[in-house]
């Protein structure tokens, strides 16, 4: 009796996940309206973002603008795919993950390629920073540190600041071929914290590694924000961390959850997989929302591509105002002289 026990608990909670064919065949009617609700989202976002694309190609004249735009656009595009790969096939779900994870560290290196780009490039970014200082007391890894100074904006900081947000894009892949090969060795499980599991330790490196990325990417975000005002650089960065800390917080929650058995397993879903579903059915719903909101940000028809542009419309509308305030005088002048012309006349 007492060694039955433990084979009918594993029998109602799986380990493993099913194949795709047992899970379709088990699932309630409820859920699989919850997935056809997800592949509708999904598929809306990647008609938006396709038609995005061809927008920003169409109506921006700078190619380097275009496929930088073109890369963040597709961020929560990628994320709702790959969210839904992982919903319709659960045992892909590590899978899926890891290879959005890429996506988004390259994007988060590309974000501060469109940053700079908006400057008109690395020197006029150094030229129009020049006298600015940047703040090494920012978060998320510095803010309690008082003893941070304070560094010039020149290249050799501006190269350094780069590194720290490209170690990001060269480390998150290879982390993820090391995952990949524990994981066919059944040496990683996600949320398990055991000595001989390698989920720990790729965790602590992937975290370390994304938090020095984000304070890399907030050192040169934080004194641009004033300065790239009209290109909407503030909405465009949130856009861009909302997509990092809803893929890591949110599955860290879920992961978190699973272990005490939230949502309960069933006879072929453990909690884990239940919770690996659910996450990636919110996350679609959130990628698309971002997706609207990035859409929106990133059609720009006014032509205006680097920052040299905006100052060059504010010097022309100054001097449109100037001359029409000076033109304005002199048809006053002439009016009161004519006036005084008429007046003697009339006197006379």
């Amino acid at each position: 009796m007492g060694s039955e026990a433990p084979n009918t608990t594993m029998a109602r909670c799986p380990f493993v996940a099913p194949i795709s064919e047992t899970y379709f065949a088990e699932i309630s009617t409820g859920e699989v309206a919850a997935l056809a609700v997800g592949a509708v989202i999904t598929l809306a976002n990647v008609v938006m973002f396709v038609e995005s694309a061809r927008f920003l190609v169409k109506h921006l004249p700078v190619q380097k603008a275009n496929a930088l735009s073109i890369w963040l656009t597709g961020l929560p595009t990628v994320f709702a795919v790959t969210s839904l790969v992982a919903v319709l096939v659960p045992r892909s779900a590590l899978l899926s993950d890891l290879l959005a994870a890429i996506y988004a560290s390259f994007c988060v290196f590309i974000f501060i390629k469109l940053l700079i780009h908006y400057y008109g490039g690395t020197e006029a970014y150094i030229n129009h920073m020049s006298g600015e200082t940047i703040n090494l007391r920012s978060p998320p890894v510095a803010c309690c540190c008082v003893c941070c100074p304070k560094i010039a904006v020149n290249e050799k900081n501006l190269f350094r600041i780069k590194m720290s947000v490209l170690q990001f894009a060269i480390i998150r892949p290879i982390m993820v071929l090391v995952t990949i090969s524990v994981w066919s060795d059944n040496k990683y499980v996600r949320g398990l914290m055991m000595p001989l599991q390698a989920f720990p330790y790729l965790n602590v490196l992937n975290v370390a590694s994304t938090m020095i990325a984000i304070y890399g990417s907030i050192l040169l975000f934080g004194p641009s924000r004033k300065h790239l005002k009209a290109f909407n650089i503030g909405p465009k960065f949130l856009c861009c961390q909302l997509v990092l800390v809803l893929s890591d917080i949110q599955t860290a929650v879920f992961d978190n959850l699973a272990l005490n058995n939230i949502p309960p397993c069933t006879p072929i879903l453990s909690s884990a997989t239940r919770g690996d579903v659910w996450n990636h059915l919110v996350m679609i719903v959130e990628m698309f929302l971002i997706a609207l909101l990035a859409r929106h940000l990133y059609r720009r028809i006014d032509g205006s591509q680097v920052i040299s542009d905006i100052c060059l419309e504010d010097k022309n509308k100054v001097q449109h105002e100037n001359s029409s305030l000076k033109n304005n005088t002199n048809i006053l002048k002439h009016t009161s002289s004519e006036k005084e012309s008429e007046d003697h006349t009339n006197h006379m």
